[in-house]
């Protein structure tokens, strides 16, 4: 076979792959296919005309680093996300209605805090200016008529300040045992949520919901607890 035959052969296999990607549904695949067209297609540039086509050379260049690129990032937004115990464990309990991935950046917002007994968390009637979220042991409530409720763990502290910026309704504490707590500060986290609007709505709804499960809890007079949607 001639080498003219060749050079045409990969021009040709090129285009066909080129097409292949145009049609494929995963943006991953997408750009997989349009790197290898790009690939096979240099030789032709280089070898099949009596001087090598620089111009077009650089530019298929350019576009295979730009692609090249973009998987990488493909490549970490689909690996596997890792989660500690911790995580996983207030991910099972309140947080199954978001992605993993999409969780794990939640988180990341938050700082997580190790508390001993009887520290004061939350004061009635004061402005709230974080959100809270049980992660280990319990968190002790004292209503206004001296009731005391427990948020167990996945239950958050201070929903109902963050969702309409109302004044705290109860005094919240660690009570007798040592909590494990997340804390997200109330304007970072909303800013962040103001960019992930998808997100923003689930957890909207997850604080929504836990909110209702407490109200509920107390017409009923059972401990707080807390809600998964």
């Amino acid at each position: 076979m001639s080498d003219l035959n060749i050079f045409i052969i990969l021009l040709n296999a090129a285009y066909l792959i080129w097409l292949t990607a145009f049609v494929a549904k995963d943006i991953l695949w997408l750009r997989i296919l349009t790197v290898t067209g790009n690939l096979i297609v240099i030789p032709y540039y280089l070898y099949h005309f009596e001087d090598p086509l620089w111009n077009s050379i650089l530019w298929v260049g350019i576009y295979t680093a730009i692609n090249g690129v973009m998987l990488f990032l493909l490549y970490l937004e689909r690996r596997p996300v890792q989660l500690t115990e911790a995580e996983e464990s207030i991910y099972n309990l309140t947080f199954k209605s978001i992605n993993p991935r999409a969780f794990k950046k939640l988180v990341d917002q938050a700082r997580w805090e190790s508390l001993g007994p009887d520290v004061n968390l939350v004061t009635r009637d004061t402005d709230l200016d974080e959100l809270l979220l049980v992660v280990d042991g319990k968190a002790e409530v004292v209503l206004k008529n001296g009731e005391i409720k427990y948020i167990p763990m996945g239950g958050f502290i201070g929903e109902q300040s963050f969702i309409t910026g109302s004044t705290t309704s109860a005094d919240v504490g660690t009570g007798a045992e040592a909590t494990t707590l997340l804390r997200w500060d109330k304007k970072s986290l909303k800013n962040y949520l103001e960019h992930h609007e998808t997100l923003k709505h689930t957890f909207d709804l997850i604080l929504t919901a836990d909110l209702i499960f407490k109200l509920r809890s107390m017409d009923q007079q059972q401990d707080v607890t807390h809600s998964q949607i």
